[in-house]
């Protein structure tokens, strides 16, 4: 929509006692058609600063008008960027200088797990970007004054009439003539826009006092409004088919089994498929003598041994297997697996304590599967020979 706050000097009126600047010109169409055969007359004619008003988005009306694609898209682009750019170096800074943690074992700079913000961040900055951009730099909004919104066809240009909108600041302008072209384009009315008292001194800013008090009190008023909605109007949801679903959810009662129970144990005498029941159970030392590691040392198994040790043993035992590990005094010292008993015990017998756990140390059955148990010890064993290396090895 044209501006139509600042306009060359035009002819005025002072017939009512008030001054009148005309700022444009509008003329008014009954169909789409009419506007668009009347949009080609007005860029044969000369004129350049011109517009369209419809109760709803033209296809085509962009090709017409002579309009180059929006910029707008670039306004969002450089506010993505930027918010990449801020979200990475925040994290980056508060993960892996300010305040580093151990988790895991994982990279204190992990990319992944900063994906989710910096996303979030990249929407809000693009999103508030746009809509203040597309509002205020492009619109030039707020326009309080502006002839166009005073215009007597402004509701029928918002419910079922189409307008070209000429400015005033535009060259080849001239009322009577831009008057008469208009109404030789089959337009229903057309009609001069006037600013009424004009004054030297009146300047719209987007930042005016009144528009910020507006925008201050939509605030409050929809904070509080929410406020009171969400405490004492109960849960709204706009959709609940996910959260309310003909299921059990684990420890949740059942009618349908005749103990109640939600939750099932398994068929005795069963196995679950792909999972063979631990045979040495409480019997961590015959474990140690019957249980051979099933896997050769080589490039791959020493990778993901190494990787896994970090992640479930390296907190506790250090990155060297040396009790020197991450965790604060408040948690008690995990013991060295550099002993000479860790070193004599045998693989099924280190496999036994990985699966059952020992004194304080948990049983990671759960969570970390045989396999990568079996290669967790070969690389332990390669941390052991590397710090308690045999003569032979040194020549």
């Amino acid at each position: 929509m044209s501006d139509f706050r600042d306009v060359r000097p035009a002819p005025s009126s002072e017939a009512d006692g008030t001054q009148e600047k005309i700022v444009g010109a509008l003329a008014v169409y009954e169909s789409p058609d009419r506007l668009a055969d009347a949009l080609v007359a007005v860029r044969q004619s000369g004129l350049t600063r011109f517009d369209t008003v419809s109760p709803y988005p033209l296809h085509g009306l962009d090709h017409l008008l002579g309009k180059s694609p929006s910029r707008l898209g670039y306004v969002a682009a450089i506010a993505g960027i930027a918010a990449t750019a801020i979200a990475k170096l925040a994290q980056w800074w508060t993960s892996a200088v300010d305040y580093p943690l151990n988790i895991g074992g994982s990279p204190l700079f992990s990319l992944p797990a900063f994906v989710p913000v910096t996303f979030e961040l990249m929407v809000l900055f693009a999103s508030i970007a746009t809509v203040v951009g597309m509002l205020a730099v492009f619109n030039g909004l707020p326009q309080y004054g502006s002839a166009l919104l005073r215009s007597r066809h402004m509701k029928a240009l918002t419910c079922n009439r189409y307008g070209i909108v000429v400015d005033a600041k535009d060259g080849e302008f001239d009322p009577h003539a831009t008057s008469d072209l208009l109404g030789g384009t089959g337009a229903m009315s057309v009609e001069l826009l006037k600013r009424e008292n004009v004054s030297r001194f009146y300047r719209e800013r987007i930042l005016s006092v009144p528009f910020l008090l507006l925008l201050v009190g939509v605030a409050i008023f929809s904070s509080t409004a929410t406020r009171m909605v969400y405490r004492y109007g109960g849960e709204i949801p706009p959709f609940d088919f996910m959260k309310r679903q003909p299921k059990v959810s684990a420890q949740q009662v059942s009618a349908v089994f005749p103990d109640g129970l939600g939750t099932r144990s398994g068929v005795p005498g069963t196995v679950a498929r792909g999972s063979l029941p631990y045979a040495f159970a409480g019997d961590p030392e015959r474990a140690g003598q019957e249980l051979i590691n099933p896997f050769k040392a080589s490039h791959e198994v020493m990778t993901r041994g190494r990787a896994q040790y970090g992640v479930f043993c390296q907190p506790c035992h250090g990155r060297l297997a040396d009790g020197r590990g991450t965790l604060t005094t408040a948690f008690p010292k995990a013991p060295t697996l550099h002993s000479r008993k860790a070193r004599e015990w045998s693989d099924g017998r280190i496999y036994a304590v990985l699966t059952e756990g020992q004194n304080i140390m948990p049983a990671y059955v759960s969570q970390i599967s045989g396999k990568d148990r079996w290669q967790i010890i070969h690389y332990l064993r390669a941390m052991q020979r590397s710090q308690n290396a045999p003569e032979r090895d040194l020549q």
